[in-house]
C-alpha cells in the first residue's frame, strides 16, 4: 500500500510540473506573439508616419493628371519645339532625369513622367506591358496638353517603351535618344547564369514587398547602397529616394520587372528608317564590380561574355535607323544620365538640330 500510494503521488507531481510545464511553455508563446504582433504594429506605424512625412517634404514637382484608372505624375519645363519627353528606365520615377532636365529646358520643352507605381503616380493594380505603358503615356501627354511631335529620350527600359510608343504613333516622333537602352532579345540572348542572377534580384524584389510595410527597407536604407553618393546627396537626391521607401514601389518594381522579361513582339526591335537616332552605350557597364557581385554572376567569364552581349545590342540599337550614331560613354556605367550627363544632353542637342525646331 505504501508503494502503491508513493507511485500515485509521484504520479501527481509528474502531472502538476508537465501541467505547469505547459503552462510556462504556453505563456512564453504567447508573449512572443505578443511581442511579434507589436513589433509589426510599431513597423506599420513607422512605416505610415515617415512615407506621410516624405510626402510633405518632398511633393511632386509637376501635376497629376487623371489618365484612365490612374493619376499619372507629368514634369514639364522649358519652352520651345519639338518637345523632349524623357522615359526613365525600370523601377524608375522621372525625377532620376532631373540633371538632364534641367539642363535641356534651356534649349526646348522638355517633361519626364513616372509611370503607374513609380514616382508620385497612382500604381496598377496588374502588371502593364510595354504596349499598355505607351497608351497610358500617350494619353497623359494629351489629357496634359502637351503636343507632338517629340523627340523620345529613354534609358535601359525606357528605350524598349518609346519604341513601341514610335512603333504604335509613327506620326509623332521626329528623333530619338537611347540611353544604354536594353533590348527586346536580352532574355534570349544574355548568357544562362546571368539571367539566373537577374531571377535572384526577382526574388528579393518579391521578398521587398513583404518588407516594405513593414518599414524594414526603410530602415537598413536598402535602396541608397544603389545609387551614387553624390546624387543621394543632394536635395534632388533625396526626393528621388523618397519615392522609394512608399510602400507600394517594391510591389510595382516587381510587377514592372516580370512584364518586362517576356520577349518583345517578333520582329522587335524594328527598323526606325531614317530617324535621327543616337545611342549612348555604356563603356564600363562590367568594370569595377565587387567580387561578390561578379561570383553572383557567374565568374569573370559570365561578365566578360554579358558585356560582349551588350555592345553587340548597342551597336544593333545604333543600325535600327540610316541615321543612327553610336556613342560610347567609357566611363560610365549602366546610368549614364548620372555619371555623364553631357552625354547625354548634348545628343538630345544634336538631335534637336537635326529635326530643325519642327
Amino acid at each position: 500500500m505504501n508503494k502503491n500510494h508513493l507511485q500515485n503521488d509521484n504520479q501527481a507531481t509528474s502531472a502538476v510540473k508537465s501541467r505547469r510545464n505547459l503552462g510556462c511553455f504556453g505563456r512564453g508563446a504567447i508573449g512572443v506573439a505578443i511581442f511579434l504582433v507589436v513589433i509589426l504594429m510599431v513597423g506599420l506605424i513607422y512605416q505610415a508616419a515617415a512615407s506621410a512625412s516624405d510626402i510633405k517634404e518632398y511633393p511632386p514637382p509637376g501635376k497629376l493628371y487623371d489618365v484612365g484608372d490612374y493619376q499619372l505624375h507629368l514634369y514639364c519645363t522649358g519652352e520651345g519645339s519639338p518637345t523632349v519627353i524623357l522615359e526613365a528606365g525600370a523601377g524608375n520615377p522621372g525625377f532620376g532625369w532631373s540633371v538632364v532636365q534641367s539642363e535641356v529646358e534651356g534649349l526646348a520643352r522638355v517633361c519626364s513622367y513616372d509611370r503607374p507605381g513609380f514616382g508620385w503616380s497612382d500604381s496598377p493594380a496588374n502588371p502593364l506591358t510595354r504596349e499598355q505603358v505607351v497608351s497610358l503615356l500617350h494619353e497623359l501627354l494629351k489629357v496634359a496638353n502637351v503636343p507632338g511631335p517629340y523627340i523620345l529620350v529613354g534609358h535601359s527600359a525606357g528605350g524598349e517603351y518609346i519604341r513601341a510608343y514610335t512603333r504604335q504613333y509613327p506620326s509623332e516622333v521626329l528623333g530619338m535618344v537611347l540611353v544604354d537602352s536594353s533590348h527586346e532579345s536580352e532574355t534570349l540572348r544574355y548568357p544562362e547564369k546571368f539571367l539566373k542572377f537577374n531571377q535572384y534580384q526577382l526574388i528579393t524584389q518579391k521578398i521587398c514587398q513583404f518588407l516594405s510595410p513593414l518599414g524594414m527597407v526603410r530602415l537598413i536604407s536598402l535602396w541608397d547602397t544603389f545609387l551614387p553618393e553624390s546624387l543621394t546627396s543632394t536635395e534632388v537626391g533625396k526626393a528621388l529616394t523618397s519615392t522609394l521607401y512608399r510602400t507600394g514601389y517594391c510591389k510595382a518594381a516587381y510587377a514592372e520587372a516580370v512584364a518586362l522579361a517576356s520577349p518583345g513582339q517578333p520582329g522587335e526591335p524594328g527598323s526606325l528608317g531614317d530617324l535621327p537616332l543616337i545611342v549612348i552605350s555604356a563603356g564600363a557597364i562590367g568594370d569595377n564590380l565587387p567580387n561578390a557581385v561578379v561570383t553572383a554572376m557567374g565568374g569573370p567569364d559570365v561578365v566578360a561574355h554579358f558585356v560582349q552581349v551588350h555592345d553587340e545590342f548597342q551597336q544593333e540599337l545604333a543600325g535600327l535607323s540610316t541615321e543612327g550614331e553610336l556613342i560610347v560613354a567609357q566611363d560610365s556605367g549602366h546610368e549614364i544620365h548620372w555619371y555623364q550627363p553631357e552625354l547625354v544632353i548634348d545628343a538630345i542637342s544634336t538631335v534637336i538640330a537635326q529635326v530643325g525646331g519642327q
